[in-house]
């Protein structure tokens, strides 16, 4: 099974892999693979992400850290369904993607 993306969360996975991409050759394609296993993890896994306090409750929001990347992965209920809803860097902006629904 593998979890939807919001738009704004694929756009950040996007935008981050070509960064990545355009500092060091390869480590896009590591991001984003290192991104599609957590997320594959999240998904078959729901329960062992962190849960990140002071939000809605009825949404579940949770996050799976990765290991090589400053990077969080943020899944939430949206509509109903679980879905990727942030792909955000850990020393930037902290909850900027909590409106997101």
């Amino acid at each position: 099974m593998r979890l939807p993306f919001v738009p704004e969360a694929l756009d950040e996975l996007e935008a981050a892999g070509t960064n990545y991409e355009r500092e060091r050759p390869v480590y896009g394609s590591l991001f984003v693979d290192e991104v599609r296993l957590r997320v594959d993890r999240a998904a078959q896994f729901p329960q062992s992400g962190r849960t990140i306090a002071g939000l809605d409750p009825a949404r579940e929001y949770r996050a799976f850290g990765l290991k090589r990347f400053p990077f969080l992965i943020i899944v939430g209920t949206v509509g109903g369904t679980r879905a990727v809803v942030a792909v955000a860097h850990t020393r930037r902006e902290p909850g900027y993607w909590s409106g997101r629904a």
